[in-house]
């Protein structure tokens, strides 16, 4: 750092005005934007703080030196009292340099110019300080004891003497700061934004994998409703009214990607009164759902597919009737749920998946898009002894927002 001796004047180094020059870009970012509104005189005191720091530190050091030679040449205060004074110029034009690299940092596409410019820049730093110097304390010559009078000789001995300090010990480094600051801005916002747009890439895919969903649900129940036209009009127009029912409540749920297991309930079980009045008496549903697991948060949407599989492809294949069963509970940090048939089973393989999958493959996927590697769908089958599908996601809960309550529609339980 720069430290003044009475030579042909004295040592200081300073700040650069805001050269206009520099008005060519848009500004990327400010103090204002890096530490906040209310921040930005902090960044003084510390520039102040540093700069008196430093200045005690280096007149004490001169001192001690000094000392230990034993050539004193003054008390501790008059060795610290020039650098003093040219590191408060330094703390006064630090934040204004901080600031004017923050707005035009050098880059790839810019460096040849730009780095011209803060050449320039330097310049108008060292004649700053040359000048505040020299109008702010009286510079002593050291043969004579007298202070120089003002004009261009003082001022020319005070640039020339401080260049090299001033540039070199002063204004790089805070000129390197300023762009570690703003490339560690720039880098910060990258990764922001990086992870917004695999936020909504994420979004996008589970939209459209719940948008495969809905129009299989769709095909299944009008299936349903068109065999039962053949044997029971009444029962069938009963089926169509909750069919308009489920529907409207899941095109209303069509940005809803998360809701609570009580809510997925109450959707699955509108899901069932339409199947019940298909199969009669021949579908039996159990469902043994923990209390401590109704808050908890699933994908919307992630039973109505498991239980539609139980049915067709499980409960409805036996000719005496079936069952199935929902089951919920929590395992530590895990929510557990299972979805199980006494139907015929079968033995998993690629042409069973391919021609059953769809609901299953879906809800896979999900799944791994909710929760990653941190969620597991499992199937455990054999031929006469049923199916169930495990699914196991991390437990939480929390809002959800609330757009439907089956409960309150045609009574439905």
């Amino acid at each position: 750092m720069s430290n003044e001796q009475p030579l042909p004047g004295s040592v200081d180094a300073g700040s650069h005005n805001a050269d206009e020059s520099f008005h060519h870009q848009s500004p990327r970012a400010t103090l204002t934007q890096l530490a906040g509104r209310k921040s930005v005189w902090m960044i003084w005191l510390v520039s102040y703080g540093v700069w008196i720091f430093l200045a005690f530190m280096a007149g004490s050091s001169m001192y001690r030196f000094n000392v230990l030679f034993g050539s004193p040449s003054g008390s501790l205060w008059e060795q610290v009292r020039l650098p003093l004074i040219n590191y408060l110029i330094f703390a006064t034009f630090t934040p204004v340099l901080l600031q004017i690299s923050l707005r035009y940092p050098i880059e790839r596409s810019n460096w040849r110019w730009r780095s011209l410019l803060y050449c320039a820049g330097a310049l108008v730093f060292a004649i700053g300080h040359a000048l505040v110097r020299m109008l702010v304390y009286p510079v002593i010559d050291p043969m004579t004891k007298q202070a120089f009078p003002l004009g261009w000789s003082l001022f020319g001995r005070l640039f020339l003497y401080n260049f090299l300090d001033d540039c070199i010990a002063v204004y790089l480094p805070v000129v390197a700061i300023a762009h570690v600051l703003w490339y560690y801005h720039e880098f910060r916002d990258r990764d922001l934004r990086t992870s917004q747009l695999e936020t909504r890439l994420a979004q996008a895919q589970l939209k459209a994998l719940k948008s495969q969903l809905q129009p299989h649900f769709l095909f299944n129940t009008l299936h349903s409703i068109s065999t039962l036209m053949l044997t029971n009009v009444q029962a069938a127009d009963t089926m169509l009214v909750r069919l308009s029912d489920l529907l409207r409540m899941s095109l209303e749920n069509n940005t809803v990607q998360e809701t609570t297991l009580n809510r997925e309930m109450q959707f699955v079980n509108g899901y069932l009164e339409i199947e019940k009045m298909r199969f009669g008496e021949r579908l039996q549903v159990q469902c043994d759902v923990h209390p401590d697991t109704l808050g908890a948060r699933v994908p919307h949407l992630l039973l109505q597919p498991l239980v539609e599989n139980a049915i067709r492809h499980g409960a409805s294949r036996r000719a005496e009737g079936g069952e199935v069963w929902i089951n919920s509970f929590r395992r530590d940090d895990e929510l557990l749920l299972e979805v199980g048939d006494n139907g015929p089973g079968f033995s998993p393989n690629p042409e069973w998946n391919a021609k059953h999958g769809l609901g299953l493959n879906a809800t896979r996927e999900r799944l791994r898009g909710f929760y990653g590697e941190r969620q597991r769908l499992d199937i455990n089958s054999a031929p006469g002894r049923g199916t169930i599908i495990s699914v196991q996601i991390p437990f939480s809960v929390g809002r959800v927002p609330v757009v439907f309550d089956l409960e309150a529609i045609h009574g439905l339980r």
